[in-house]
């Protein structure tokens, strides 16, 4: 090789390792990849009259909605109560009979039962005391009398004697649209009572909630019949202690996806024989 040949490939291999060093210049080294955090939402424990169970306050006379078979209640908010408790992660729902219109102040005071699940019609004025759940069922007010009974107007039982069930809604219409036409308002203790009494002769007419009235006079043999729809467009939901939004936030998340899986929907159509609304 020449003394110019050499030169050349010198200044070649010059070149050659310049641009190694120049690749490897610009290659940063790899920055490790930081793991992605993750967030787990803490469990709320819930605050229970009994841990790992669900009591539950209701007045058990008031059919299809909840009623007692010997000494197991049943209806449609025994199922329902046991399908969102189970939404829960809770396996034991226990119902406790309760006179209706001791409900509330009893979840108040505390320790007897943890909500309240007796087709109770959510107010303002019981609002002010306990917290309602998302409504759960829609209902009416309703007339029953006898068979072959009529009722028109309000001034149709001036002077008779009217049954309904202490504490309710319905008690508060009767007080309001039959009272001043002259109707003598009698309460009972529970819906079952004031039927009874119809049945006996003892009152002329029961003011009660409509699917409670439809399941009763399905009954023909009572000789009782549905006279009169009274559009009061109520809404039932469960009552829980102000003092408890855990428990109510939990049984809202449950009733949703009770409702969105289709089981509220073979839950109703069990108890009414109907698809909801």
């Amino acid at each position: 090789m020449t003394k110019y040949g050499k030169i050349v490939a010198l200044l070649a291999i010059g070149a050659l390792v310049l641009s190694v060093l120049a690749v490897a210049g610009c290659t940063q080294p790899a920055t490790p990849t930081k793991p992605a955090e993750t967030t787990t939402t803490p469990t709320v424990e819930l605050k229970l009259v009994t841990p790992g169970e669900l009591t539950v306050g209701s007045d058990t006379a008031f059919p299809p909605f909840e009623s007692m078979n010997g000494q197991v209640a049943e209806g449609f908010d025994v199922d329902l109560m046991g399908a969102i408790a189970k939404e829960m992660g809770i396996s034991k729902v226990v119902f406790k009979t309760e006179i209706f219109d001791t409900l509330i102040p009893t979840l108040k005071a505390g320790g007897k039962f943890d909500v309240i699940a007796s087709g109770m019609t959510i107010k303002a004025e019981r609002q002010k005391e306990i917290d309602f759940s998302d409504p759960y069922f829609d209902s009416n007010q309703s007339v029953a009398m006898k068979t072959g009974g009529t009722y028109t107007a309000p001034a149709d039982l001036k002077g008779k004697k009217v049954g309904v069930q202490s504490g309710t809604t319905g008690e508060s219409w009767a007080k309001e649209n039959l009272k001043p036409a002259g109707a003598e308002i009698v309460p009972f203790k529970d819906a079952v009572s004031a039927f009874s009494a119809l049945q006996a002769g003892n009152v002329y007419a029961v003011i009660n909630d409509l699917p409670v009235t439809a399941e009763v006079v399905k009954d023909t043999t009572k000789g009782l019949a549905m006279v009169a729809q009274i559009p009061t467009g109520e809404q039932y939901g469960f009552g829980v202690s102000k003092e408890n939004p855990d428990l109510l936030k939990a049984i809202n998340d449950a009733l949703k996806k009770v409702k969105d899986s289709g089981e509220y929907a073979s839950i109703y159509k069990k108890w009414f024989g109907v698809e909801p609304e």
